[in-house]
């Protein structure tokens, strides 16, 4: 029936059974008159008052009258109203420590949580105090109302002769019998919903279960008929056999038990009065002693399986997390990871479970990669927190102590991320290089659809030229006019170089000596040097092989020669230019710069240098350094500006070597003619 009662019916059941436990008192009595060595009334009372609250004390009280009634009618005692004042002042006495307790004691759906140690010491402490203000009440009362021939028959067991005779054994085995009865009764009462509901009948035939009962048993009869104080401590052997096993709820269920075997022998073995309190005052030990124990163990589970539970909890929200999460050891060590990091390793947990971070995370280049099985990077981004005082996995079964602090790190799989960027990255080039194209093609094809008939009628009429004049004969005009000749051809080509360029974007690399290509630009330049006043030097290693489309290298040089002599106009002082051809360390590629002792670049100008159609010069259009810029980032380099050693602005860029090219340095720079 308790299986399927509601919480909320159990206290009517114990109200019922309240005058029920008096008829107990003449079945339990022991030899000593008016003394019942177990007051199970005042546990049940008190877990009555728990329950209900003062609010329903009459209740309680209507039910010991009650109780003294039917007393009196089975035993054939007249019923008084002088007998109701110590049979009512019981539940009176104890509803004190149980309105305290209820205050102070944890309550859920199915009673108060007795379970811990701390609740199981309230209630002894203040069922010491009800128990010690009701044998008071009752020494008061023997000797405020001697007259009373009381002979044990009230529903306390109150007997007035007996205590006016030995007033302090009397009360001594009065406490003894209440705090029996509170101790043993009470946590029985309150405990019995729950204990009900989980009880499982196949349990009762396990071999430890039939032990323990088989041990309560024996332990028991090894006490009566000769009652001897050393025969009682084997009871401790089974009671602590229940209480480790089951905590506090097997503990009170085991001293029920004991204590109705107890009491059925002081009763029925006809036990002397001084034997029978000792040995209530022995069980009264036990029952402290179980209790505390049985506490003790319940909480310790309790504490333990909160911890597992939370330990799964915190697993399964580790295994959920969107994020790979590392959880490392207090020594830095990999104590435990999720799902997540153990699919972007290829490694099993157990087997990144004990290396080391620096194993498994790797930083360089400025970014983060996750380190897999054969070597394999994962690009990752992390965040390390700290946790002080937190458990590794498994200490807490273990009941160990905090290892902390502990580090949590989490990681995030950038990878596509990553490929985003470098796809919007290439699309971006792309667009920019099309946009690039396109203007440039452009202005490129109107420059060769412009320029192709002029730059044709200058190498028809030049050619002309040089055969009238070889029939003639005059040397300087020949030189000049093969001069102009080359120089239209060269434009020529430049043109097609370009147009075909912007067109694919691909280069026609073929092995060119670097002393040869800064000579030839030299050459081409040498007159606008002059005309400039200007000075141009050179600073090649030698023996530097570069692989490059020769024609177009050479446009970017010329190009920033001439930017140079356009700054060098005006300019006070020393008009130098420097053209400088170093191999680089990792010896694949060569570095080239030409520096000036110029003004340097502006600031207003510097931001958007390499944008089309950016110039300071009102005659210029603008395209010389981004079509530079495009021709060397073509050629595997990057074109970059900056304040150089000779004081004014210098360009740097980098150029491939040829492969088998061991050059030497040359550091004498040498004045072009």
């Amino acid at each position: 029936m308790l299986s399927t009662l509601p919480f909320s019916r159990w206290p009517w059941v114990l109200l019922a059974l309240y005058p029920l436990a008096g008829l107990l008192d003449p079945l339990l009595v022991s030899a000593a008159p008016g003394w019942a060595p177990w007051n199970v009334r005042a546990g049940v009372g008190l877990a009555l008052v728990m329950l209900w609250g003062g609010r329903r004390l009459p209740w309680l009280l209507l039910a010991a009258a009650a109780g003294l009634a039917l007393r009196a009618a089975l035993g054939g005692h007249p019923f008084t109203p002088q007998t109701l004042i110590p049979t009512l002042a019981e539940p009176l006495i104890f509803a004190v420590p149980a309105l305290l307790l209820a205050r102070h004691l944890r309550r859920d759906g199915e009673g108060y949580v007795l379970e811990d140690a701390d609740g199981v010491m309230r209630l002894l402490v203040l069922a010491m105090g009800g128990a010690l203000g009701q044998s008071l009440l009752l020494l008061a009362l023997a000797r405020g109302l001697p007259a009373w021939p009381l002979a044990g028959w009230t529903l306390t067991g109150w007997d007035g002769r007996a205590m006016l005779a030995d007033p302090l054994t009397v009360a001594l085995q009065h406490w003894v019998g209440d705090m029996a009865g509170v101790a043993v009764a009470a946590p029985l009462a309150l405990m019995a919903p729950r204990l009900w509901r989980r009880l499982d009948g196949r349990l009762l035939w396990r071999p430890q279960i039939l032990g323990q009962v088989a041990g309560i048993c024996l332990s028991v009869a090894v006490i009566f008929p000769r009652v001897v104080g050393s025969r009682f401590y084997p009871v401790f052997i089974p009671l602590v056999w229940v209480a480790a096993g089951s905590g506090l709820p097997g503990a009170v269920l085991a001293l029920a038990a004991l204590e109705t075997g107890l009491s059925l022998g002081i009763a029925l073995c006809d036990i002397q009065p001084y034997q029978a309190l000792k040995l209530q005052i022995l069980m009264l030990s036990l029952a402290m002693t179980g209790l505390l124990l049985g506490a003790v163990i319940s909480e310790r589970e309790r504490v333990r399986a909160a911890a597992a539970q939370g330990e799964a909890r915190l697993k399964t929200l580790i295994e959920l997390a969107p994020d790979g999460i590392i959880i490392l050891a207090a020594d830095g060590r990999v104590d435990q990871v999720n799902r997540l990091v153990a699919n972007l390793t290829g490694d099993s947990a157990e087997a990144l479970r004990g290396r080391p971070l620096a194993q498994l995370l790797r930083r360089q280049g400025g970014e983060e990669w996750l380190v897999g099985r054969s070597g394999r990077l994962v690009p990752v981004e992390s965040s390390l927190s700290m946790v002080e005082g937190a458990m590794v996995a498994g200490a807490a079964e273990g009941g160990g102590p905090p290892l902390g602090p502990l580090g949590v790190l989490t990681i995030r799989d950038i990878s596509a991320r990553k490929q985003a960027a470098a796809a919007l990255g290439q699309h971006r080039a792309a667009a920019e290089q099309a946009s690039r194209s396109h203007l440039t093609e452009e202005l490129a094809a109107a420059l060769a659809h412009e320029l192709n008939q002029p730059l044709s009628a200058i190498v028809s009429y030049t050619g002309a030229c040089r055969r009238i004049l070889e029939n003639e004969g005059n040397a300087r005009a020949l030189e000049l006019m093969g001069k102009a000749a080359a120089q239209a051809e060269r434009a020529g080509a430049i043109i097609r170089h370009l147009r075909e360029f912007y067109r694919t974007g691909l280069v026609a690399s073929a092995p060119v000596r670097a002393e040869e290509l800064v000579a030839g630009v030299a050459r081409l330049l040498a007159d606008e040097v002059a005309n400039a006043g200007a000075r141009l030097d050179q600073a090649v290693d030698d023996g530097l092989v570069l692989t490059i489309d020769r024609v177009q290298v050479e446009q970017v040089l010329i190009n920033l020669v001439r930017n140079a002599l356009d700054a060098l106009a005006g300019a006070a002082g020393e008009r130098r230019i420097l053209i400088e051809m170093r191999a680089a360390d990792d010896g694949t590629r060569a570095e080239i710069r030409v520096a000036d002792t110029g003004p340097g670049i502006a600031a207003e100008v510097a931001p958007r240098l390499f944008a089309p159609f950016t110039t300071t010069r009102r005659t210029g259009m603008g395209l010389g350094l981004s079509i530079s810029r495009g021709i060397v980032e073509a050629h595997g380099g990057r074109l970059r500006a900056g304040d150089g050693a000779l004081g004014g602005a210098a360009f740097s860029f980098t150029l491939p070597l040829a492969a088998g090219t061991s050059p030497s340095s040359q550091e004498t720079p040498n004045e072009a003619a």
